[in-house]
């Protein structure tokens, strides 16, 4: 099974999402997200038969509710294209956090610097898209642990543990 941890958004942070791939959508063509998947990971596991290791990592996380923001021009690689998310040392510190408990459990991450950002479309077809996403925030409350599952050509995110910071 696929496995990733990560923030959910709230309804204000997803509604500015929908709105600048709206905008994309009149821009050009990709893979768009469905908006029950938008979210912000915090690590990527991939294939794993370990979910209990990732649970265990997700319930010894110690920190406080934070806030998170986004807004502002998109940025990409390649055809993916994303909202970037306002850096915030509460953010990075619980990504790296979660991360080294995670290698520490014996799973292997990719070894890149953490860039927190929401992934709005795959494989982009059309020129540079002139889209800005509307400035929105959340408290960030809760993180989960997801399995990704295809099915049906979708992808289908499953919540499988969450834990609410305090």
């Amino acid at each position: 099974m696929r496995l990733f941890l990560a923030i959910p958004l709230s309804p204000s942070v997803q509604e500015a999402l929908l709105s600048a791939q709206a905008d994309l959508r009149r821009q050009g063509r990709g893979a768009f997200p469905p908006p029950e998947n938008l979210h912000l990971t915090l690590a990527f596991l991939g294939e794993t038969s370990a979910p209990d290791g990732a649970r265990a990592a997700l319930a010894s996380v110690s920190c406080r509710p934070f806030s998170l923001a986004v807004g502002g021009p998109l940025d990409h690689f390649d055809g993916l294209w994303w909202a970037s998310v306002r850096a915030d040392r509460a953010l990075e510190d619980l990504a790296l956090s979660i991360q080294s408990d995670l290698r520490a459990r014996g799973f292997c991450l990719e070894d890149r610097p953490f860039q927190p950002h929401i992934t709005l479309v795959r494989r982009w077809r059309g020129e540079p898209p002139q889209v800005t996403v509307p400035r929105a925030k959340m408290v960030v409350r809760r993180i989960s642990l997801l399995r990704s599952d295809q099915i049906g050509g979708r992808r289908i995110y499953t919540e499988l543990f969450q834990k609410s910071l305090r």
